[in-house]
């Protein structure tokens, strides 16, 4: 995805907040399929060699991750490419549909990063209880679910 096809000066908010209960021991057989799994998906999105990139500073005055017991709560998370530039404007008119359900994904690979910098391990997290997701879109735009239904899959 190139930065350029997003030119407005909106944000599309698409992963609002994730919800994780965090668990204990992990074996090393799933920590290779998580990594594998992720590394494939980050490929898939353009993200060289797979790798999660580094973290562009949040835009607001918030705290990104808050661990309460065993689970953790996620503040908002706007997409960010490949080119560390976030995805911009309002679903259909500026923003397509088919790139505004890869902009959902790429806000998902930022909060993944935030879970994984806090954790230091995926592998942790057990369960992903709670997905919220926010699409900049206008008044007509009818097709929200279509822009964050993928991300369950991610």
């Amino acid at each position: 995805m190139q930065s350029n096809r997003f030119p407005s000066l909106t944000y599309l908010w698409c992963i609002a907040s994730i919800l994780l209960i965090i668990g204990g021991n992990v074996n090393a057989d799933s920590k290779n399929d998580i990594e594998k799994r992720l590394q494939t998906e980050l490929l898939a999105l353009g993200f060289p060699n797979g790798q999660l990139p580094t973290l562009t500073p949040a835009l607001g005055n918030y705290v990104d991750v808050v661990e309460v017991n065993k689970l953790l709560f996620l503040s908002s998370a706007a997409p960010q490419t490949p080119q560390s530039t976030f995805v911009k404007g309002r679903v259909p008119t500026e923003v397509s549909l088919a790139d505004a359900i890869i902009a959902s994904k790429l806000a998902c690979v930022r909060q993944v990063n935030r879970m994984k910098n806090h954790l230091g391990d995926l592998n942790k997290v057990k369960k992903i209880v709670f997905i919220n997701g926010k699409i900049q879109s206008q008044p007509d735009f009818t097709n929200h679910t279509l822009v964050v239904v993928d991300v369950q899959a991610f």
